[in-house]
């Protein structure tokens, strides 16, 4: 899974736990998470071979289910809670085998949805969607690794027929590099899915809709390219406006944009971030807010290996918010708060903004060949400190020095450093506990 293989190297980070922080989970470094009705959030993340659920049962309290066994190196893929609990879809590690675990009256159920598959067949990202009377929707696709054909595919668990499954698109459209990552969306009683491919430099994705006893694909994006990485997300927003969200590899501009899609009558789109893994999309009345994970490479640096410094951000409109560490999960709570999960050695760590997140930090840093002087910015406080780390993708970093802030400014220098690295500021939020940071380019 891309998203497991960029974590491999997400860890060298050892995070300053806030007032507020919660941990979820010790020792397990990604997880999913997902908010109910009242705004409760639950967490999904396997755990050697368990699915487990943790909901906030209060203050520092948090209660585990162990809801299913699955095979060794599983991830959870897509989460949701709806009017009958948690629901949770796991893939395997080779991505050939498909569950889906759901909170019975009694207990938890488990369906296998896809496996036993040919050797040459993968499945690509899926998504999951919950209506709101609870019928399910999944949509996946299987792709085959030789041909390059792929099948859509569409899976409804409740309403009318507890399980119902069809193939939305056939001859093997539309071709792919790699396994297409496909979301579910509803539309009252309708269901839309959003796919996205890429095939000899094409880069497309569309919004397939019911028409009769067919489906439909509307163009939400496309343009010159490789392929989508990772997962797919899509929702409609309070107004009736349907987005989505995914990463897009462009090999020969050296970058990975994030791309918003967003369609009322006609379709509009845009790059939102320039390099970035998409971990989430939240749809507000304000607008969606897409967060995703930038990243530094060893390779930028000069370094052997393929690790990797990660900056979780979070996107809306023209701002953007850079969080301390990999950004596991975010969403949007029922009063205008931001619930936020953190992955790292510590484990998963879950954290409440009773307001939209706003941005916070900025670093500059310059070298003259013996000195790194950095200076910054914490925007909106007038007191207090920031921390300073000096880090090597795949490294444990080192904190090199605590400057304090005076009306909201900071500055440090640091003599004959250890370079090749980068330098990160971090500022903890007294009340929420949230690090807010600022990774320094190379």
């Amino acid at each position: 899974m891309l998203r497991s293989a960029a974590l491999a190297s997400a860890f060298a980070l050892v995070f300053a736990g806030g007032a507020s922080a919660e941990v979820v989970a010790h020792g397990v470094q990604d997880g999913l998470l997902a908010l109910n009705g009242k705004g409760s959030p639950s967490v999904a993340f396997v755990r050697g071979t368990t699915l487990v659920i943790a909901s906030r049962a209060g203050p520092r309290r948090w209660t585990t289910a162990r809801a299913a066994t699955v095979t060794s190196g599983s991830s959870v893929v897509a989460f949701a809670i709806g009017a009958a609990g948690p629901v949770a879809l796991v893939q395997s590690a080779d991505q050939r085998r498909l569950q889906l675990v759901r909170a019975r009256s009694v207990g938890w159920q488990t369906i296998l949805l896809a496996g036993g598959l040919p050797a040459q067949v993968r499945l690509g990202w899926p998504g999951l969607a919950v209506s709101r009377s609870g019928e399910l929707a999944v949509a996946y696709t299987r792709w085959n690794g030789l041909s390059l054909d792929s099948r859509l595919m569409l899976v409804r668990v409740g309403g009318k027929a507890p399980l119902r499954s069809q193939q939305l698109t056939f001859e093997g459209f539309p071709k792919s590099l790699v396994p297409p990552p496909a979301a579910p969306v509803f539309f009252g009683g309708l269901v839309h899915v959003v796919e996205s491919y890429g095939y000899h430099g094409v880069l497309g994705t569309l919004e397939w809709f019911p028409q009769k006893k067919t489906w439909i694909g509307l163009n939400l994006d496309s343009g010159v390219g490789d392929f989508p990485m990772g997962p797919l997300f899509a929702g409609v927003s309070p107004s009736g406006v349907l987005h989505a969200a995914w990463t897009e590899s462009l090999t020969f501009f050296g970058t990975a944009p994030v791309t918003l899609a967003s369609r009322r009558r006609e379709a509009t789109s845009q790059f939102v971030l320039d390099r970035g893994l998409t971990t989430a999309l939240a749809l507000p009345s304000t607008g969606p807010e897409v967060a995703a994970n930038e990243w530094v490479s060893s390779d930028e640096l000069g370094l052997r290996g393929d690790a990797n410094a990660w900056a979780g951000t979070v996107v809306r409109r023209r701002t953007k918010v850079e969080l301390d560490g990999w950004l596991a999960g975010f969403a949007v709570a029922r009063r205008g708060g931001r619930d936020v999960l953190l992955g790292g050695p510590a484990g998963l760590r879950w954290f409440h903004s009773p307001r939209r997140l706003t941005p916070r930090v900025t670093l500059e840093a310059s070298d003259d060949g013996g000195t790194v002087a950095l200076s910054g910015h914490v925007r909106g406080i007038g007191s207090g400190n920031v921390t300073i780390y000096r880090e090597r993708p795949g490294e444990a970093r080192s904190a090199i020095g605590r400057p304090a802030l005076s009306s909201g400014a900071f500055s440090l220098s640091e003599q004959s450093p250890a370079t090749p690295a980068v330098y990160r500021a971090v500022w903890i939020d007294p009340g929420s506990g949230i690090p807010y940071a600022a990774l320094s380019r190379p």
